[in-house]
């Protein structure tokens, strides 16, 4: 054939090409494959309108020329080789518009073949998808700041990296920024890693303020403000050269909200290049704010729920929670040591004299000193009460006389109260820490035992409580041994003790509770034998014994038509991962004939320490066949906020060391945070171990509605709670 011919050919199908872009209103290019660079020998008006250039400047090129900064190379190559081997494929691409706006591009390479003309040509269907990758990077930049949240990372860097992500949509050289205003209405930097160092120093504490820039202009009109070139913006007139300096041509920012109408800072994005936003411009940089929102939000919720929690505020050291906490963590580890417990005699009567303040700043000097005594190692230091500090040191057995020795000296010096100078009367109790005793909860027990024997005696006193191990292991073993025997006979019952409404003392609900009557030993705590279940195996077994007593009383109430009401049943970890705890379950349900939702599971919230994601999955199996759930002992935890966001509970449970403990500023504080926590995730917030009328007054200030205690009714065998 000759070469005319041949362009002759190449000329009809271009021609046919041409007429079927004007019906076809998807962008694409047609590449010849037969030429080493690959020219784009058509492209239809589609094409032209989605990337801003004209057919001259497009025909005859390689496709290359719309790559750029954040244009991935090795997807541009295997584009490329599908090309040379008419191989068809899909493609995901940054690729740039005239203007130099990044956009993502779904590139589909189809080969045509005309094989009686001997030519191929190939099809590339092109389509804007950066609407779709924005929406699935904003899921994905949600699912990110949350763990991030969960892992303890540090707000500056969620922001960063919320920031950086915002910028890969847009001209490259653009920088974000989040600034966030505090109570003295000074903008704060969260996040301006990409700006120059000067920009930081410069904002950091700078007053807001509607005529100094679009960011101070957006926070105080709650509004976005868009200055699409900084030079003709008379906001900016007295900025111009340091904008210059920076290179800053445009600058949008949107204001941050707090979901309740107040807003917290600006998002922003500054521009090298003059440069007019479009409405989906806007609606993505509004909702990467809420993002923003969202991490400051929930940051600080999660900073003030452990601060709370771990701190007691009236003399800034760690309280009891943070050092029961901290102790079962340390005693994992193994280590010699011992848990001392210490008390001023003097402290009752420095609060009577003196006031409740000086007592607080008499802890807050005598724990300085402890965490200073006794020289290097691991120590932990807290205030556990009122009058006594806790401590927990890993310095070997054989050198405990002399650290203990050391703090005695640290705390015999003059304490300066009001204009007067005092003389302590410390006393300690002291439990070692040994290979068979690393329980934390009888540590504290032993400590606490050993220091009441100090407290009996003259002067100073150090007392170390005395090993009654073979006891303890004695009374186990027994309580072991008959329990396997309870459970064949059936001896362990259930009580149930109700939830009641804290307005109208109406009955909502109830908790079932295990209680074990010995033919051999007598009455035994559940503090005794739940552990021993735990222990040797038997927890599981002990927990459906329970279970199919309350389905039971349930299904004899539904027979009688009496009314029915939940009954919220506590579920061992053990348990609730076994395999075949949700299949037994819902048989047992489907067996006595009772619906789902009558009955609750209670999980304590360390669930999480053992596996998160199972059990995110259990609580949905658990949900899916209507089971009620509650998270227990809440607040007592590192991560309850990370729990809250992962599993679909419907209550969770403020734990009666909180309600017990209402009279202290701190804990009342870290309460009213979890029923505000609980409120605004739509959860019922619950409040154990209510004692007093004044507790029932001060949580229905807090605004809890649900509690149980002893106030309302102790707990009580089935048949008496029939009759209710």
């Amino acid at each position: 054939m000759h070469q005319y011919e041949i362009q002759e050919d190449r000329k009809v199908i271009i021609d046919w090409l041409r007429r079927l872009g004007i019906e076809f209103h998807t962008s694409f290019v047609v590449v010849n494959p037969e030429i080493p660079d690959h020219p784009i020998a058509y492209a239809n008006e589609a094409f032209f309108e989605m990337t801003g250039y004209s057919e001259e400047e497009v025909i005859g090129r390689n496709g290359k020329f719309l790559h750029g900064v954040k244009t991935d190379a090795d997807t541009g190559i295997r584009i490329r080789e599908a090309t040379a081997s008419s191989q068809p494929g899909i493609f995901e691409i940054v690729n740039y518009r005239k203007d130099g706006t990044p956009f993502w591009n779904e590139i589909t390479v189809q080969p045509l073949a005309f094989p009686e003309r001997s030519l191929r040509y190939t099809l590339m269907l092109q389509r804007d998808i950066s609407d779709r990758r924005r929406a699935e990077t904003l899921i994905e930049l949600q699912k990110e700041t949350y763990k991030g949240i969960e892992k303890g990372h540090m707000l500056g860097m969620l922001l960063q990296n919320i920031c950086e992500t915002a910028e890969s949509f847009f001209l490259d050289g653009s920088r974000c920024t989040v600034l966030l205003v505090d109570e003295a209405k000074r903008f704060q930097v969260g996040a301006a890693k990409s700006m120059p160092d000067e920009f930081s120093q410069g904002m950091r504490g700078l007053e807001v303020a509607a005529d100094a820039s679009p960011c101070g202009a957006a926070y105080l009109r709650q509004e976005p403000v868009i200055v699409e070139d900084v030079a003709k913006d008379a906001l900016l007139g007295s900025l111009q050269e340091l904008l210059d300096e920076f290179g800053i041509k445009a600058i949008w920012s949107v204001p941050i909200s707090n979901g309740q109408e107040e807003t917290i800072g600006t998002f922003g994005i500054y521009f090298p290049s003059v440069f007019k936003p479009s409405e989906k411009d806007l609606v993505f940089m509004e909702e990467i704010a809420s993002i923003v929102s969202l991490a400051v939000k929930f940051s600080r919720q999660q900073e003030e729920i452990l601060r709370l929690a771990y701190i007691d505020e009236e003399s800034g050291l760690p309280n009891r929670h943070y050092f029961r906490t901290e102790l079962e963590e340390l005693l994992q580890e193994g280590k010699e040591g011992f848990v001392a417990f210490i008390s001023a005699d003097e402290f009752i009567k420095i609060s009577d004299q003196y006031g409740h303040k000086a007592g607080n700043d008499l802890c807050r000097e005598l724990g300085r000193r402890l965490v200073l005594a006794g020289g290097a190692g691991e120590k932990l230091v807290a205030r556990f009460s009122d009058s006594r500090l806790s401590l927990y040191s890993t310095i070997p057995l054989t050198r405990a006389p002399e650290f203990l020795e050391d703090i005695l000296s640290s705390l015999r010096e003059p304490v300066s109260i009001g204009e007067m100078d005092l003389f302590l009367t410390v006393k300690v109790g002291v439990a070692i820490v040994t290979p068979a005793q690393q329980n934390a909860e009888e540590l504290v027990r032993c400590a606490d035992s050993a220091l009441s024997k100090a407290k009996e005696r003259i002067g100073e006193a150090v007392c170390y409580f005395e090993n009654e191990q073979d006891e303890v292991m004695m009374r186990d073993l027994r309580v072991a041994n008959a329990l396997t025997v309870a459970l064949k006979r059936s001896e362990i019952s259930v009580f149930l003790q109700p939830k009641v409404s804290l307005e109208s003392r109406n009955i909502l609900g109830f908790e079932a509770l295990a209680r074990w009557k010995s033919p051999e030993l007598g009455e035994i705590s559940p503090a005794i034998f739940i552990p021993a279940a735990e222990k040797n195996g038997k927890i599981r077994q002990l927990e459906q014994h329970i279970i199919e007593q309350v389905l039971a009383w349930l299904k004899k109430r539904q027979e009688q038509g009496l009314e029915l009401r939940q009954v919220a049943i506590n579920i061992s970890a053990e348990h609730f991962f076994h395999h075949s705890f949700v299949p037994h379950l819902v048989d047992e349900a489907k067996k006595f004939g009772v619906d789902p939702k009558w009955i609750q599971l209670e999980i304590t919230e360390r669930i999480g320490v053992v596996d998160i994601d199972t059990a995110g999955t259990v609580f949905n199996q658990l949900k899916k066949y209507g089971f009620a759930t509650s998270i227990d002992d809440f607040g007592t935890g590192y991560s309850s906020l990370s729990y809250l966001q992962k599993l679909p509970v419907e209550e969770i449970k403020i734990d009666r060391s909180f309600v017990s403990n209402m009279d202290e500023h701190g804990t009342r504080a870290v309460i009213r945070t979890i029923i505000q926590l609980a409120d605004n995730l739509g959860l019922r917030a619950v409040a154990e171990g209510v004692e007093t009328e004044g507790d029932r007054t001060l949580l229905l200030e807090m605004g809890c509605t649900i509690a149980q205690g002893f106030l309302f009714h102790r707990p009580m065998p089935l048949d008496e709670a029939h009759l209710l």
